[in-house]
């Protein structure tokens, strides 16, 4: 098996991971609010990395090279901060197929932000696969029923973030070791959302039990620390292409296992949204 297959086995098993992440935190926000949901599911992410990986976890320098990579990797941890923050608030008033169908738009916002950052122009293919993506969005929302709800909104400005998450990642994760990067990103999550966390518990709307528990050690152990650590290994033994590729079908998981367990239900205009939204995403990252 070649480094590179192996890459993209292991980002498809984090894209799968991350589909089912939907169900579960909608299903957690019943009783855990947002920001406490986003501090405990990282504090079990640093936990877990920092036993597996040990001095390892903390392998970024102190000299001038280590320095810049202590910022850089503090950028990124809160690029992801500000990704989840927004998603998850907007996962409140929104189902987890569309949030997931509308977080897939970051991907096809990467290649959008990389030419808008090197003030490069746009490609047709570019333009086209946005336009694609914003008229499948449209559908999604389901126009006739009220259209998008302030919980898509917020769902899209997360989109946003993680496309600026993405693009940092690429250019940070071939020069830093992938447990330290790792490392730095879920401390930052937990770490910025924990005032937030402590400011909310009066509003939270149950507590702890063995379901929600349950979902805690999924999303932190399975989702986050893993699932981050192998992005940060995969994305520097492949193309940003092929990620993107790989990490759009994350959210036609969320959306089938969504419906399967009779989470929700997608009228066939929505499913075409979504679908189109996803080809979308397709254009955009198909090479020539």
């Amino acid at each position: 098996m070649t480094p590179r297959l192996r890459a993209e086995l292991v980002l498809l098993g984090v894209t799968l991971a991350w589909g089912g992440s939907f169900l579960v935190a909608k299903d957690t926000l019943g009783t855990l609010a947002p920001f406490s949901l986003i501090a405990l599911r990282f504090a079990l992410a640093v936990a877990l990395l920092a036993a597996l990986f040990g001095r390892r976890a903390f392998a970024l320098g102190r000299d001038a090279a280590g320095r810049s990579q202590w910022r850089a990797a503090l950028a990124i941890g809160l690029l992801l901060w500000a990704g989840f923050a927004v998603q998850t608030l907007g996962l409140r008033e929104t189902t987890p197929a569309r949030s997931a169908f509308i977080t897939a738009t970051y991907v096809a916002m990467v290649p959008l932000l990389t030419r808008v950052i090197s003030a490069r122009p746009l490609r047709k293919r570019v333009i086209a696969a946005v336009g694609a993506a914003l008229v499948g969005l449209y559908l999604l929302t389901d126009p006739g029923s009220g259209g998008a709800n302030r919980g898509d909104w917020l769902t899209l400005l997360g989109a946003l973030a993680f496309a600026g998450h993405m693009v940092a990642l690429d250019r940070g994760a071939r020069s830093m070791a992938a447990p330290a990067l790792a490392f730095v990103q879920m401390a930052v999550v937990a770490g910025v959302s924990l005032p937030f966390a402590l400011a909310e518990d009066a509003a939270s709307s149950g507590g702890f039990t063995g379901r929600s528990l349950a979902a805690l050690g999924y999303l932190g152990l399975i989702c986050s620390a893993l699932g981050f650590l192998g992005q940060t290994w995969g994305q520097r033994h492949t193309s940003p292409v092929r990620v993107g590729l790989i990490f759009s079908l994350e959210s036609l998981f969320a959306a089938l296992l969504s419906v399967a367990i009779g989470m929700e239900v997608l009228t066939p205009l929505q499913w075409a949204g979504g679908l189109l939204l996803v080809a979308g995403v397709l254009v955009g990252e198909v090479p020539d």
